[in-house]
């Protein structure tokens, strides 16, 4: 592969270890990279909110949040692909009727809210959310622009959750997750990590072959899949090591996975 002119990576379970902090080794790589010249982007499900502690370690050309919803480039105002509201409470709709007793929260870009049958994450704290509303019709008008839709059980396993949702509504939306929690997380068509990723580098004259991508989870999969080197971690979801992808393997995120590749690539 040629030498990487942009280096784009996932942060939870790839760039960060265990415990959840970047790591000396990975932190210096990167910033060697940008002092080389490489862009670097990072990308994530989180929020903006969650995500900018992470980023002011780094001179970064981009941060995608919200798998790919919302994009932010030094100097500019976000830039925001929301999931329109008519076509939330469709997807709402269907979901009910195939998964029943699940409950739904809306990522905003700045904020979080979620209805009352939603079963927040113990891990999460409370001051995140903004509102905690009676109705998903109360959902819909209160929390704008909806750059996530997120669906929660308790009881389903995820990968289960991820099949009857697909099956139910994924010609209308991306239906991704990024953990083991029983949360589903569902974009506008055709936004993931992968377009939004395009989309930064089609404006800077970077074509695919000239981007390098990191990412444990599925809905790091479009990102790995179109960049011309796409790195599965060692440790991430056994689909993505699955040989028919193609996808090249990074060593574990707690062995410092990113920054070994990185230095790999540097020499």
């Amino acid at each position: 592969m040629v030498f990487p002119r942009v280096i784009a990576t996932d942060l939870d379970g790839t760039l960060l270890g265990l415990d959840g902090r970047v790591s000396e080794r990975n932190r210096r790589a990167l910033t060697a990279a940008v002092a080389a010249g490489v862009k670097l982007v990072l990308s994530t499900a989180r929020p903006p909110r969650t995500t900018h502690h992470i980023a002011s370690l780094f001179t970064c050309s981009a941060v995608l949040c919200g798998n790919g919803a919302v994009a932010q480039l030094p100097g500019a105002d976000p830039f925001i692909r929301a999931l329109d509201t008519a076509t939330a409470g469709t997807v709402i709709g269907e979901l009910r009727g195939a998964l029943p007793g699940v409950g739904f929260g809306v990522e905003t870009g700045t904020d979080f809210y979620h209805d009352a049958d939603y079963d927040l994450e113990p891990w999460v704290p409370r001051d995140w959310v903004r509102e905690v509303v009676g109705s998903t019709d109360t959902l819909l008008e209160r929390a704008r622009p909806i750059t996530k839709l997120l669906v929660r059980s308790q009881g389903v396993p995820v990968h289960l959750l991820h099949e009857t949702a697909a099956q139910a509504v994924g010609t209308m939306v991306e239906v991704t997750y990024s953990g083991g929690y029983g949360l589903l997380e569902m974009s506008a068509s055709g936004v993931d990590k992968g377009s939004t990723l395009a989309m930064v580098c089609e404006r800077w004259g970077v074509s695919a072959e000239e981007v390098v991508a990191f990412g444990d989870m599925p809905n790091d999969l479009p990102a790995l899949s179109w960049a011309g080197a796409g790195y599965a971690m060692a440790s991430g979801h056994p689909a993505l090591l699955d040989p028919a992808l193609g996808l090249r393997t990074a060593p574990p995120a707690h062995e410092d996975g990113v920054g070994r590749i990185v230095e790999e690539l540097l020499a």
